[in-house]
């Protein structure tokens, strides 16, 4: 396994390497002076002067790529202009409600789709696939941030049943911290659920139409397990990989829910360091986001190795 996954692994420390490069590049892909753009053209320059020695936009290229680099490896990620804290000490105070919202968005998201995936590729073609199909299309057509509004309006405004905004940490509160994350972790989930059931909808579509599925049904075997031992278990790889790029995408779709909701995780933190250009902030988290998507990408080639081995081990 550890020499299957080297080639990958040292693929992922390439992209890290680019990502890394363009990320301290990032204050020269803006058009004119970085420290005039940063700091406004209300200041003075030595205040410019003074940025541009902080942030090592006075040095070339490589000196200030290794000194990011080694501050990064050692734990310093460069201080925030706004709060003036260090850059990951914010990330990883943000982590928390991110991860809460992205996790809950995948269960009820995995909740809704096994069902709907299987009894459509049950009946191919049927009133029950009809209607799950449509109910994919229209979802994948609306943004995320308008379905956000709706619940928002028949939830919080016209039902009056769960907050619209605001936070509680689920150590304070665990009651109030699930009521004012359902409907993010909803909003977040219904768009990720489309894409779900089209996948899973597909290979299960393909293993009913195996032979051992067949074989099953000619045993007599129930719809339940038909479906979960002969149909779920093959088409397990194709939700794998989903939900790794999923995740790993995750903090994009984050950006506009987390700011909707007011919700305070990573994808708020992004927007405000966008709106105060921030540049040592947004380098972390831009640095940080790429992370999370090898990671998450290696993580999810290991899932799917153990069970491409598992299955060869059952059908041996």
């Amino acid at each position: 396994m550890i020499r299957a996954g080297l080639p990958r692994i040292l693929r992922s420390l390439g992209v890290l390497l680019v990502v890394a490069a363009l990320t301290c590049q990032l204050a020269f892909l803006m058009p004119g002076d970085p420290a005039l753009i940063l700091l406004g053209q209300e200041s003075t320059e030595a205040q410019r002067a003074e940025l541009r020695h902080t942030l090592g936009l006075d040095q070339g290229f490589f000196p200030r790529f290794f000194d990011w680099v080694g501050g990064v490896l050692t734990g310093d990620w460069g201080t925030s202009f706004t709060s003036g804290r260090p850059v990951l000490t914010e990330i990883l105070e943000r982590i928390p409600v991110t991860l809460e919202l992205v996790l809950l968005a995948q269960l009820l998201a995995l909740a809704a789709i096994i069902p709907l995936a299987l009894g459509s590729a049950r009946r191919v073609g049927g009133r029950f696939d009809r209607v799950v199909s449509t109910a994919t299309f229209i979802t994948l057509a609306v943004p995320s941030f308008v379905v956000g509004v709706i619940l928002i309006y028949l939830f919080a405004v016209h039902l009056g049943w769960l907050p619209a905004t605001g936070y509680v940490a689920f150590a304070e509160d665990p009651i109030q911290n699930l009521r004012r994350m359902i409907l993010p972790a909803l909003t977040l989930g219904i768009s990720e659920a489309a894409v779900y059931t089209r996948a899973l909808r597909g290979a299960a579509i393909e293993a009913v139409r195996a032979p051992y599925a067949y074989a099953t049904m000619v045993r007599g075997a129930s719809d339940r397990a038909l479906m979960w031992r002969r149909i779920l278990r093959p088409s397990s790889p194709t939700l794998v990989a989903m939900l790794g790029i999923t995740v790993a995408t995750a903090l994009g779709g984050s950006l506009l829910v987390e700011q909707l909701f007011a919700l305070p995780g990573l994808g708020r933190l992004t927007v405000g360091a966008l709106g105060a250009r921030d540049l040592p902030l947004i380098q972390g988290v831009v640095l940080f986001a790429a992370i999370v998507v090898v990671a998450a990408g290696i993580l999810t080639d290991i899932a799917l190795f153990l069970i491409d081995r598992r299955s060869a081990r059952g059908r041996s």
